[in-house]
């Protein structure tokens, strides 16, 4: 019995260890509109444009003194992952690489007879090498993401995904990879089960 609990006690420090501190971070959270109703939410026979709306910005070392940079390539990664996401469930998914506008992508939707548009735009997307991550500069994405229903150009909802956190370490050194994309594969995973029917 004593092996049992001592077992269990030693596997429960190493999930803390694993979970490190993100938690305290992560935020998926709705900016304008409303969580949607039943009869809004999205199915795998939905015709979804998703479009790129630009990079963020990125927090280095010297931020401090020249301000932050942009993090070239930021909304390519974000819509890449979310369209990695997305097409496991549903064959009906455009993605626009392209840094489009809002009205710009509403419109190529309505020529793509795409029924909702996904557009997403990253504000914060910081990478720092893992031994260097810490309170102060650590893996950061920031994503807003608006939905809109084409048909009447009409915004559905706009939701804020955003984490940041360091991988844990041993000895000083990081215990596995950390990325901004490790951080949003996780938080487009939750947003997206917010807006599809589910079991569907």
């Amino acid at each position: 019995m004593k092996n049992k609990f001592k077992s269990l006690a030693i596997a429960i420090i190493i999930a803390l260890v694993f979970i490190g501190c993100g938690t305290l971070h992560s935020s998926v959270k709705t900016i304008n509109g409303t969580d949607l109703d039943k009869s809004q939410l999205l199915t795998k026979e939905s015709s979804i444009y998703l479009v790129n709306g630009g990079d963020g910005m990125k927090k280095t070392y010297l931020s401090l003194i020249y301000g932050e940079e942009v993090a070239i390539g930021s909304g390519l990664s974000a819509i890449n992952i979310a369209f990695d996401q997305l097409k496991g469930g549903n064959p009906h998914v455009i993605l626009e690489n392209k840094i489009l506008s809002e009205k710009e992508a509403l419109e190529n939707a309505a020529l793509n007879n795409s029924d909702y548009v996904i557009y997403s735009r990253v504000e914060t997307w910081t990478d720092p090498l893992g031994i260097n991550c810490n309170k102060h500069y650590m893996d950061e994405a920031s994503v807003v993401i608006s939905l809109y229903s084409t048909k009447d150009a009409k915004l559905l909802k706009t939701t804020r995904l955003s984490d940041k956190d360091c991988p844990s370490t041993l000895n000083g050194m990081p215990l596995y990879p950390g990325s901004p994309e490790r951080l949003y594969t996780k938080l487009f995973s939750q947003w997206s089960r917010s807006i599809f029917v589910l079991n569907n």
